[in-house]
């Protein structure tokens, strides 16, 4: 083991690239393998209480004592522990470097619910292979899907608790102002979450127009007059503004989409309906127990198909099915129901840009630039052809659909990376010469499947406009 020194420090800087990527790779999967181990001592060390020889009450206060930690790492170290001596595959996967130890601090979460951790050795294989696939913010988001639907009295519990201890604050401190606010519910936090994005892009696109009638063709080469903070505070500053001068006037209601699957949101109707005899008023908590039984019933059959159900804002979070069915009665929420392949809209080749509903369509499915590391949201980024309009025949639909920032999209295509699907449907980037943009640990995925329905789609389209010009009148 090295450790860093002046010595060490001169001999990173002189590495190549090439050797620095390596170093650091191998540095992490070397951080993960110790955490693997670590981890499993202290299973063992709490198993046989050797807190005790020193007096100690706990194995807590040992760790306290021996390795000088927080409480709270504490916390999260015995957390893992214990998930990892529940099901030890977890630390295999660890200890190879297939996942990283913020996935597997989320895996423990399942196994810290009390409620649901008889679940965790059913659910821990699909739930480690997720976690080597997908970035580390799309697992987190698909572990908040299976605890909220795992634990749906838990939701509950959790959303009536932030409901009725909502509070917020703006207090004058000294010359300037704090603002904070805390509690509510999924859908009401999506709302105001989405109102002030909203301003903070007119604060943006403000700064881009006065930077434009000053600085002319030359623009881009000037800063913004103001940073993305002050832009930030400023975009607040204009809502309380917008909401002084309204006058009692009413807003347009705010753009917030619930992106449901077909059988979640079926079954959450289904059950609704149970309670809804006559027309009768909705009765939340009724209607709330009523699917948890439902829900229940479902993981006892089969509680890895629970990772395939999604229910969430398009922004990623995870909204309790009965608000998804309270927004489909209200009207107040555009719900967007996806099919069993994620997909909303089929245009076909009849377009070349994604434009209206399709242009929508592609943005919900993605929270972020398809880039690998890159955390800039959907909204504003480019709708983009996996296989290219012109030079591929691309299809202008969702299955060819990805979503670049501008600095991104024209990097994929100066440098002409591709975008390929592994047999599950997720997306990776392929440099020109073949290799797969991949994070540390994660095995190489199998595209050929892809690329041989490419192939086909291909071939049924020239099959589709010979036959068009056969058949077509003479």
């Amino acid at each position: 083991m090295r450790y860093m020194s002046i010595e060490a420090l001169a001999e990173y800087v002189a590495m190549s690239d090439i050797d620095l990527d390596a170093e650091i790779r191998r540095v992490e999967l070397e951080t993960r393998a110790l955490q693997a181990r670590r981890s499993s001592l202290i299973a063992v060390a709490e198993a046989r209480q050797i807190h005790a020889a020193d007096g100690h009450h706990s194995i807590k206060g040992y760790l306290r004592a021996t390795c000088n930690w927080s409480n709270a790492k504490i916390a999260r170290q015995r957390s893992l522990a214990r998930s990892i001596d529940a099901v030890p595959s977890i630390a295999d996967a660890l200890g190879a470097g297939h996942i990283g130890v913020p996935s597997a601090m989320q895996i423990a979460r399942v196994h810290a619910n009390r409620r649901i951790r008889h679940l965790l050795p059913a659910i821990a294989p699909v739930l480690l292979e997720h976690a080597e696939h997908l970035s580390f913010d799309d697992f987190k988001i698909c572990v908040d899907r299976f605890i909220m639907l795992a634990d749906l009295d838990g939701a509950f519990d959790g959303l009536a608790a932030d409901i009725e201890h909502r509070t917020a604050h703006v207090t004058a401190v000294g010359g300037g102002v704090h603002v904070s606010a805390s509690g509510g519910d999924p859908i009401t936090s999506a709302t105001m979450t989405a109102i002030f994005e909203r301003f903070v892009q007119a604060e943006f696109r403000h700064d881009v127009d006065a930077r434009s009638d000053e600085h002319g063709d030359t623009a881009d080469q000037h800063p913004l007059p103001r940073s993305a903070t002050q832009r930030r505070f400023d975009a607040l500053s204009a809502i309380f503004d917008a909401a002084a001068i309204s006058d009692g006037g009413k807003a347009p209601d705010p753009l917030v989409n619930i992106v449901c699957d077909e059988r979640t949101l079926d079954e959450a109707f289904t059950r609704a309906g149970m309670l809804l005899p006559g027309g009768s008023r909705l009765d939340v908590d009724e209607l709330g127990a009523v699917v948890a039984d439902w829900m229940h019933d479902q993981i006892t059959i089969d509680p890895a198909s629970l990772l395939d159900r999604r229910c969430e804002t398009s922004t990623g979070i995870v909204v309790p099915p009965i608000l998804a069915v309270q927004a489909a009665l209200t009207g107040h929420v555009r719900r967007v129901v996806v099919d069993s392949a994620g997909v909303i809209t089929d245009l076909g080749r009849k377009q070349r840009l994604f434009t209206g509903s399709n242009r929508v369509a592609a943005k919900l499915l993605h929270r972020r630039c398809g880039h690998p590391g890159c955390d800039i949201a959907a909204t504003f980024a480019d709708v983009d052809h996996i296989d290219g309009w012109a030079a591929d025949e691309g299809r202008t639909d969702q299955h060819n659909a990805d979503v670049r920032c501008g600095k991104h999209d024209r990097f994929k295509h100066r440098h002409r990376w591709r975008t390929r699907r592994d047999p599950t449907g997720r997306k990776y980037s392929v440099r020109p010469d073949g290799t797969v943009v991949l994070p540390v640990g994660e095995r190489t995925p199998d595209l050929t499947v892809d690329e041989l329905e490419r192939c086909v789609r291909r071939r049924l389209d020239e099959l589709r406009q010979h036959h068009a010009e056969v058949s077509a009148p003479r």
